[in-house]
């Protein structure tokens, strides 16, 4: 039978995850000759062989790809036959386009840590072990293609065991670029921080740092992304000091546990979070914790849930295994400043919060936090995507010309579009400060150079202060279109580009705040959306926000403002008086007559800031240490049973619908005056939003013919909230769109802004 020959281009997450020595094996089970090779732009394959072993071959090619690999896209064309011999990997070639990726970071697999365990093993104990199916990635490469040749492991030239298994088509560790083993790659280093950096000569440096957070010490290790600091996380004393020196007051601290059984004795975890937790991404999970548990109190710090992780290198598995302890493992930084990644940096920046450093040799060239997620059905729902996601690219529903969207002010993300994908930065932190703008930047050129990338238009967010406004103003003249997007529209847009979704639509973007086209600060906002068209069709009954960024740290402000809307001023005073017996009365006071006077006031439909007024004025928190708390208590504290709902009515205002809120706070604060429990309370309030929100929304479907809904926003990561409105508009047979790949709070509407951004230019 003549051979037939077919050149298949694979695009996606494809490179450094083992994808060609697979195409290899495949290839020579099906009968097939030809070659396969790595581009800047994919992995190509030239196949020759019967057509039932074609046949076979194709169908392999889907069926079997490497647990890491994330095929988005295959293109295949008949060519004609060379009359080949055999299959063979090419080297890869270096030019072209860069359409494709390298994966993202991999937690350790299974056959590595064998290895690990096993006195046997030449790599026991080597705390960089690795193969093609888990390490580091996209923490270490500086361009494409992926070869080792561009990652920081070029410096360690193999050793004639570890380039035996790296040519062998047939070993695991084919083109495992970061491959290495005791003889030939990075090592461990310890050092005190007594003000001057020692070197402590220790042949285990791992147990000596695992005794030192036994005794209570806080050690600072050089991680996949950067440093991390870790505690002992049952030792009440070392977590406060942690928490001191790091400058974290009260925001809850992660806990890496040795193993599924130790996590359980901590947190209740169904077999979906089990799932979770050992996907290669290997996230932060928020879980929720149990009533009793080994965890010191200043852990969560009344929270009820625990963020839970595994052990995700080598290096944990080695510490975690030998300190017999949950650790709490938290970003090698200052609190709101960069990771650190470099030994010098961290021995700087770090050298009066770790009492102790564990070091090594291997460079860290891009800086990446740990993700984190919670479970919304059984699959994840981003908080912040970084390590273990990020650079892999979120699938378009078509191609389009190169643009950049560049995000907001809180939860610093941009995203490239290049064809068919978008390629979201990690977490880079909040813009205010001027490391973290470095960092922005820094992160921000690196991707353009990485992804080759020639972006049309950019797009930036509507408010003028903010630091990404002025930072496109940068690239105009590199740029053909620069565009602006107000954030809350941003928010659709980036759930439209996940999920792909054309067509007649509600929106609902709920969160903090977000400059308004009215040039009021937006909130909580309803939209219809029509093909590619969002608009701004309701909202929260708008109100005065006193002091701008203090009320966001002072939830009480907020509060007061909406009492003395409610009952008028004498009545908000008293009740004020009552319920936040913390806050001096000048202070009120002073508010009181700013709010008379319309000074340092604007005019808000925040979801977020009402959240924090509930907060409050339920007595739960009056003061918050820092954003979100006020929401987050609230949450924890509802009750899991509903507890009936407070009245409220729909109006409009500027001819749109608007939640009339005035009810709901007059009854919460009469329910809490009168001593109601909090869970009680807290519940209403949730259930009473959900109701309002499925109100605004059937009306406004009615009114456009819809059947969709998205919902976006970062008040939609309180999942009793969510829970209550998927529930809701299920009933309704309604269909909820929500995110699965970017967050729903700020990290994700850089996304948004670069499809709106990709639609305007492709004249969508």
């Amino acid at each position: 039978m003549a051979a037939d020959a077919i050149e298949i281009t694979i695009q996606g997450v494809v490179q450094g995850v083992g994808f060609r020595p697979f195409v290899y094996r495949i290839a020579t089970e099906s009968g097939i000759s030809g070659w396969v090779t790595n581009t800047p732009g994919a992995v190509v394959i030239r196949a020759e062989g019967a057509p039932d072993s074609l046949s076979r071959f194709r169908a392999l090619l889907k069926e079997k790809a490497p647990p890491a690999a994330r095929i988005t896209r295959i293109r295949a064309r008949k060519v004609t036959p060379s009359g080949a011999s055999r299959f063979e990997i090419l080297q890869s070639q270096t030019e072209g386009i860069a359409l494709s990726t390298i994966p993202p970071d991999i937690a350790s697999c299974p056959d590595c840590l064998t290895e690990l365990s096993d006195p046997g093993d030449h790599r026991y104990s080597y705390p960089f072990t690795n193969c093609t199916n888990c390490g580091p990635r996209f923490t270490i490469v500086s361009s494409l293609p992926y070869d080792r040749e561009r990652t920081s492991m070029s410096v360690f030239p193999m050793c004639l065991a570890c380039r035996k298994e790296y040519e062998d088509p047939s070993d695991r560790r084919f083109h495992a670029e970061p491959n290495a083993c005791p003889v030939c790659g990075p090592r461990l280093t310890l050092f005190y921080a007594d003000g001057a950096s020692i070197l402590i000569p220790v042949r285990d440096p791992i147990s000596v740092a695992a005794a030192a957070l036994a005794e209570g010490k806080i050690v600072a290790l050089r991680g996949l992304g950067g440093f991390q600091l870790a505690a002992d996380a049952t030792n009440e004393e070392a977590v406060r000091e942690l928490r001191r020196r790091k400058g974290r007051e009260e925001k809850p601290f992660a806990v890496m546990f040795p193993d599924i059984a130790a996590a359980r004795t901590a947190a209740r975890i169904a077999k979906a979070d089990e799932a979770i937790l050992f996907d290669p991404s290997s996230p932060i999970l928020l879980c929720s914790s149990r009533a009793r548990s080994s965890l010191a109190p200043s852990v969560s710090m009344k929270m009820p849930t625990v963020g839970v992780f595994l052990p995700y290198t080598p290096m944990h598995h080695l510490l975690l295994s030998r300190a017999k302890l949950p650790l709490v493992m938290t970003s090698g930084n200052r609190t709101d400043e960069p990771i650190a990644i470099g030994n010098k940096e961290a021995l700087t920046r770090l050298d009066n919060i770790a009492d102790l450093f564990l070091l090594h040799n291997r460079e860290v060239i891009q800086r990446s936090d740990d993700s984190v997620v919670r479970r919304v059905g059984s699959a994840m729902y981003p908080i912040r995507r970084a390590r273990g996601f990020v650079p892999a690219p979120v699938s378009l529903p078509r191609s389009f010309p190169d643009v950049v969207g560049l995000g907001g002010e809180l939860k610093g993300t941009f995203c490239f579009i290049r064809e068919n994908a978008a390629y979201l930065s990690q977490h880079l932190g909040d813009l205010d400060m001027s490391l973290t703008r470095e960092f922005y930047e820094e992160s921000f050129h690196f991707f353009r150079k990485f992804l080759d990338a020639k972006p049309m238009a950019v797009c930036h967010d509507l408010h003028p202060a903010y630091f990404t406004t002025s930072f496109a103003a940068t690239l105009e003249g590199v740029v053909d279109h620069l565009f602006a997007l107000q954030h809350h529209k941003a928010h659709i847009y980036s759930v439209m580009a996940e999920t792909g979704f054309e067509g007649k639509a509600v929106g609902v973007a709920f969160d903090g705040t977000g400059y308004g086209e009215d040039g009021k600060i937006w909130g909580g906002e309803f939209f219809t959306i029509e093909g590619n068209e969002v608009t701004r069709a309701g909202h929260l009954a708008t109100f005065p926000l006193p002091g701008g960024d203090a009320a966001v740290r002072e939830p009480w402000r907020t509060a007061l403002s909406l009492l003395r809307e409610t009952l008028g001023r004498a009545e908000a005073e008293k009740t004020a008086r009552e319920r936040f017996p913390e806050v001096p009365e000048k202070s009120m006071l002073l508010l009181l007559d700013a709010l008379d006077r319309n000074l340092n006031v604007v005019p808000t439909s925040s979801a977020g800031r009402l959240f924090d007024a509930a907060s409050a004025i339920a007595g739960i928190c009056a003061k918050a240490g820092f954003e979100g708390q006020a929401p987050m208590l609230l949450e924890a504290a509802a009750s899991r049973k509903f507890a009936g709902r407070y009245p409220f009515s729909i109006i409009h205002e500027n001819k749109l619908l608007a939640v009339n809120w005035k009810e709901l706070v007059a009854n919460l604060a009469s329910d809490a005056k009168a001593g109601k429990p909090l869970k009680t309370i807290a519940r209403r309030f949730h259930d009473t939003l959900a109701a309002a929100i499925l109100e605004v929304v059937s009306r406004l479907v009615d009114s456009i013919g819809a059947r969709h809904v998205i919902l976006s926003g970062g008040v939609f990561q309180n999942t009793t909230l969510l829970s209550q409105v998927l529930s809701g508009l299920r009933r309704k047979r309604l269909i909820p769109l929500i995110h699965r790949q970017v967050p729903a709070n700020d990290g994700g509407i850089s996304l948004g802004q670069a499809y709106y951004a990709a639609l305007r230019v492709a004249g969508r």
